[in-house]
């Protein structure tokens, strides 16, 4: 049981920031079509002060948007790769039984991939994640707290710590060594997905390229390319 609900729970989280992301949206469309009107009147002089407001609204959305994706596909892979696919083939596997020993051994089997593929069981994807997370609800509240666009600078400090942490969390995912585990053909789809336009590859490496590094730091260092994920094994438990 305590391995169920440390899956559940971790599933109601992302689906709380989740709906949380949209409300915020939400909330911040109509503000924005409240004060629309009175924004054109109040400053149809001040081309710079508009332009301004715009830009700083645009790299809010935009944040949002990056956040939103992740948790979405994040949540998408929990739920349909990992729980949906376990629980196909354990109900095949409790189809096939013949003893209570074996339902007992297929049940610890599931409940061991649930964690595993979900990667609660390493430490450093879970505080990622956990970062990620916290980053997305600091959004939320910065909007829901203030009336007016939340300042640009409280927007780019955000969007830098999102960007790095979710950069962190692909190369880590790409990594060979949960590439080659029993994660493999469930993590493949979740980063065809989350990379389906290069974006995280990209952005990895633009890190990499700024940062200091010797040539073999750089080179431990480097994401692998959708064709390296491509080859990853397909393991079925």
């Amino acid at each position: 049981m305590p391995r169920y609900n440390q899956v559940f729970q971790y599933l109601l989280r992302l689906k709380r920031i989740q709906l949380e992301l949209e409300k915020t949206w939400a909330l911040a469309m109509h503000r924005d079509r409240r004060d629309f009107v009175a924004r054109r009147r109040k400053e149809a002089g001040n081309l710079e002060r508009r332009n301004e407001q715009q830009y700083q609204r645009m790299s809010m959305w935009q944040l949002r948007q990056h956040m939103t994706y992740l948790i979405t596909n994040l949540q998408f892979y929990i739920q349909v790769d990992v729980i949906e696919s376990q629980s196909k083939l354990l109900q095949e596997r409790i189809e096939a039984s013949k003893d209570f020993t074996e339902l007992t051994r297929f049940h610890q089997e599931y409940l061991s991939a649930l964690i595993t593929q979900s990667f609660l069981d390493t430490g450093s994807i879970s505080r990622i994640l956990d970062l990620i997370i916290k980053l997305c609800w600091q959004l939320c509240k910065l909007i829901e707290a203030s009336d007016a666009t939340p300042d640009t600078a409280e927007i780019e400090s955000l969007a830098k710590l999102f960007r790095q942490r979710s950069i962190s969390l692909f190369t880590i995912l790409s990594s060979s060594k949960l590439s080659g585990s029993q994660r493999a053909p469930f993590l493949r789809q979740f980063l065809l997905r989350l990379n389906y336009n290069n974006y995280f590859h990209n952005q990895a490496h633009k890190q990499i390229s700024r940062a200091p590094a010797t040539p073999l730091r750089a080179a431990s260092m480097r994401p692998p390319l959708l064709g390296e994920v491509h080859s990853m094994p397909s393991i079925i438990l």
